[in-house]
């Protein structure tokens, strides 16, 4: 009977009909014990000048083909598109390079980026209700009120951090102030204006470690909030005389347009503030979360632009081709600026300090822009970087 098989596959592979009787369960038909042979290991049969009659014994069999005889292909599955808000930043490093490089799409992800200027307050609603899927922005005291209240939005990778190399925050001062005399130390700033991106976000605990630096409190300068963008104008003007510089607007403000002077730069900054501080973060919305091999799938790719962000930091090449990204997804289109800013820290293992989100909340608690303390285990969840780590 096993002679007769081998025959009549080898006729239906001539036809061409070897895949349609494959799924048939024939095998199974002659009592499904002996293993499915391979195109290797059995010699091709002699074909007979006419084909053999099919005996009846290996017509359709009257028993129901065991299910493991004929295993069925497992089907690819279809891809997800993820919709993602960015700020359009240098510290979207790892999301861009993974677009870009196509590690979203080997994991069957397709990015919709999501480019609109919003606050933490305003992201984090739209990520509780499944309008936005992951958000890369800042710490933030709306981020803490929406765990203590039950939304399940935890931080789960770092999306820039001020560290030891990478410190990419500037202090700076009016150069016309400073060339005066009345700002040459951070001491010089009490009774000034302070501006911050965020006074409910991690600026506010570095601009506490600066001011301490200079024996001075937040009680001692008046804090303004404003928009990164505009702070060279108002440096010049003195309409504040201090500001958080990111870059690249720290390099446009100090060294391109000379409206400003660093009192603290680079690692000096890091220095005062502690390494590895993080500014801004990963969220997952809570639809995510409770999809996890999707979570896990996105935290793979993006793990994979982190290690190329770091690769290019050391490499002359892969640091031009990170450029090339950038200058695709962000306003920052001049290579001079690139060559000469302090880039953002972004570790390749995806993790940032945590402690400092433990400090920053007694400060907003002061400010009461929370209620209270939110354990740092519930704002933070690493395991899908754990997870992401074991699929590389």
């Amino acid at each position: 009977m096993l002679g007769q098989l081998w025959t009549r596959r080898a006729v239906l592979r001539r036809l061409g009909l070897l895949g349609a009787v494959a799924g048939g369960g024939l095998l199974a038909g002659c009592g499904g014990g002996a293993p499915t042979p391979t195109a290797s290991t059995v010699a091709s049969p002699t074909v007979p000048a006419q084909p053999p009659t099919v005996p009846a014994a290996v017509s359709t069999p009257a028993r129901t083909p065991t299910p493991t005889a004929v295993p069925t292909p497992t089907a690819r599955p279809a891809p997800r598109t993820m919709r993602v808000t960015t700020i359009g930043a240098v510290s979207d490093a790892g999301i861009y390079i993974a677009m870009a490089k196509g590690f979203f799409a080997e994991v069957g992800i397709t990015i919709e980026l999501d480019t609109g200027a919003r606050t933490a307050g305003e992201t984090i609603p739209l990520l509780s209700t499944g309008q936005l899927d992951i958000s890369g922005g800042s710490f933030s005291a709306a981020h803490a009120n929406a765990i203590a209240q039950g939304i399940r939005v935890p931080a789960v990778a770092t999306k820039g951090s001020l560290s030891k190399g990478f410190g990419f925050h500037a202090i700076g001062v009016p150069k016309h102030a400073y060339d005066r005399g009345d700002i040459r130390s951070v001491a010089d700033l009490r009774g000034k204006k302070f501006a911050v991106t965020n006074d409910s976000g991690m600026d506010i605990l570095e601009a506490e470690r600066v001011l301490a630096s200079g024996g001075l409190t937040l009680d001692d300068v008046e804090i303004v909030v404003m928009r990164v963008p505009d702070t060279p104008a108002a440096l010049q003007n003195e309409a504040i005389h201090a500001a958080e510089l990111v870059e690249p607007t720290a390099t446009i403000a100090i060294d391109q347009q000379g409206v400003a002077v660093a009192l603290l730069r680079g690692d000096s900054l890091v220095q005062v503030i502690g390494d590895d501080f993080p500014i801004a973060g990963i969220f997952y919305g809570p639809h995510v979360v409770n999809d996890r091999p999707l979570a896990v799938a996105w935290m793979v790719a993006y793990l994979r632009g982190l290690r190329f962000y770091n690769e290019a930091m050391s490499s002359p090449e892969r640091r031009r081709e990170v450029v090339e990204i950038l200058k695709q997804f962000t306003p920052l289109k001049n290579d001079q600026l690139y060559d000469k800013m302090v880039w953002p820290g972004l570790r390749a293992d995806g993790r940032f300090e945590t402690r400092y989100l433990e400090a920053v909340q007694e400060i907003w608690l002061r400010r009461k822009s929370i209620q209270q303390r939110v354990p740092v285990e519930q704002l933070v969840d690493f395991s899908f970087l754990d997870e992401a780590e074991t699929q590389r």
